[in-house]
């Protein structure tokens, strides 16, 4: 689990370098605003071509892909859900959105802010006094991964457990035990480093502050509001209705208890609803245009020009979501917001066993419809040197 929960800081190092049965529904119709068919003939077989070599590649038992642009849409999703079964995939099949949770749980907390409940500058101390550095250690700092409190999930006290005990459930107190005390990354503010810590933290601020349980201030506040019908925070090991399975070569590692990963990797979803997501996320919907703006003031590392990290959005070249891996599954969601091309891809299987499939499909799909998008250099709020 140190693996598929550790910091996506890997992933950053790598898109710094990269070049890079199925359902269509779509139209061919000239955007009114550039005039360009993104999702032409050719550019359907090869984005298809894509998947089948990264299916090949991995011996992912599925693949889910999502490509909506101005002129149309397109949906790939191939394999079996369930290898035992031998189920066909389907594209309203939900699965694990991994760290993509992140986007929520982000989305919640300012709109609190939005509310006066809190403010981005509050410090830590103001709801957990007792927290090593907690007045010093912003809002701000939690979303954007520059607190510099250290992973729970990289820890050998989580860690150990994760394959003896898949079923062990977590108390949020003992997530929390585990990093009170914990020796830092870095002095807040001095550092970047992805952060599953800083989320759970959050997500504890979420439901003081509110008052509410975390999973109905996602159906009150984002759920509802938006039609998600199919996205839920999972609390048991089962995820409900049709889904995809996850796998580890031909094992499938599917059940295993959300309570690990919780406010910062435990939503469960399906490509339709993330697609609304996607744009209500992208465009800030649900929250105030300030925010909105803060929202996307990017952390940048010196040297590696084309990621960043915003308040609970990554940015990946001129496309802003986040990506996601979690035991059986790993997700990318992204939307390009001038373009307004929104790219989401799910392969059933541990990160492990995949090798950046999912980051490589998006690469390139991204690279077939807007060459040279993801490799854009990424507008800096601050530059970190590591």
């Amino acid at each position: 689990m140190k693996k598929q929960f550790k910091s996506l800081l890997f992933i950053f190092l790598f898109m710094a370098f990269l070049s890079g049965s199925i359902s269509c529904g779509f139209s061919e119709s000239t955007t009114f605003e550039t005039g360009k068919i993104f999702l032409t003939a050719e550019n359907r077989t090869k984005i298809e071509a894509i998947v089948d070599k990264y299916m090949a590649k991995t011996k992912s038992p599925a693949a889910l892909l999502g490509v909506w642009t101005p002129d149309g849409e397109m949906t790939i999703v191939k394999g079996k859900s369930d290898l035992k079964t031998g189920t066909d995939a389907k594209a309203t099949d939900r699965f694990r959105i991994a760290s993509v949770t992140k986007t929520f749980t982000a989305t919640l907390l300012l709109m609190l802010v939005d509310r006066k409940s809190l403010s981005l500058d509050d410090k830590l101390s103001k709801f957990y006094p007792g927290f090593k550095n907690a007045d010093k250690i912003s809002i701000r700092q939690l979303l954007n991964h520059t607190s510099g409190i250290p992973s729970y999930t990289a820890m050998n006290e989580f860690d150990k457990y994760v394959k003896p005990e898949p079923l062990k459930k977590w108390t949020n107190d003992e997530l929390y035990k585990m990093v009170e005390n914990a020796t830092p990354d870095f002095e807040p503010g001095a550092g970047f480093k992805y952060s599953n810590s800083n989320y759970l933290l959050a997500g504890l601020i979420i439901e003081k502050v509110s008052g509410n349980s975390y999973s109905d201030e996602l159906k009150m506040k984002i759920c509802a509001p938006l039609g998600l019908k199919d996205t839920y925070y999972a609390v048991t090991p089962e995820i409900e209705g049709p889904h995809f399975h996850g796998y580890e070569d031909s094992v499938d590692v599917s059940l295993f208890d959300p309570s690990g990963p919780g406010f910062a990797g435990a939503i469960v979803s399906t490509l339709a609803d993330l697609k609304i997501w996607s744009e209500a996320f992208g465009e800030g919907r649900l929250i105030s245009k300030q925010l909105r703006e803060e929202s996307a003031k990017f952390i940048v590392e010196d040297g590696y020009p084309q990621t960043g990290y915003g308040l609970g959005m990554m940015a990946w070249g001129s496309f802003h979501g986040h990506s996601g891996m979690i035991k059986g599954g790993c997700v990318v969601m992204f939307r390009d917001p001038d373009a307004r091309i929104t790219i989401i891809c799910m392969y059933p299987m541990t990160a492990d066993y995949l090798k950046l499939a999912t980051e490589y499909t998006f690469n390139e799909t991204a690279d077939l419809l807007i060459p040279g998008s993801y490799m854009k250099s990424v507008k800096a709020y601050s530059v970190i040197k590591k």
